[in-house]
């Protein structure tokens, strides 16, 4: 199978001579991979923060959001 090498624009101008429907197929493809990125990081982010709230001897499930809020604070705002 051959490789095409392609840089951005290139990929643009070819994309642009699709019909809309079939560039809404790609931005949907796109958004879809997009979507399962920042749900990872939000995923990563989560056990993190259980992690840290763990060691300062708090539950993280127990904690209502304003305290969540106050702990992530006060981690952003340690010096």
């Amino acid at each position: 199978m051959a490789t095409l090498n392609l840089n951005i624009e290139q990929i643009i101008r070819l994309v642009k001579q699709l019909a809309i429907p079939e560039q809404h197929m790609i931005l949907q493809a796109i958004k879809a991979e997009e979507d399962t990125w920042w749900q990872n990081r939000l995923n990563y982010g989560e056990i993190q923060m259980r992690s840290l709230s763990t060691t300062q001897g708090l539950n993280w499930d127990l904690m209502t959001e304003q305290e969540r809020e106050e702990f992530i604070d006060n981690i952003l705002h340690e010096q």
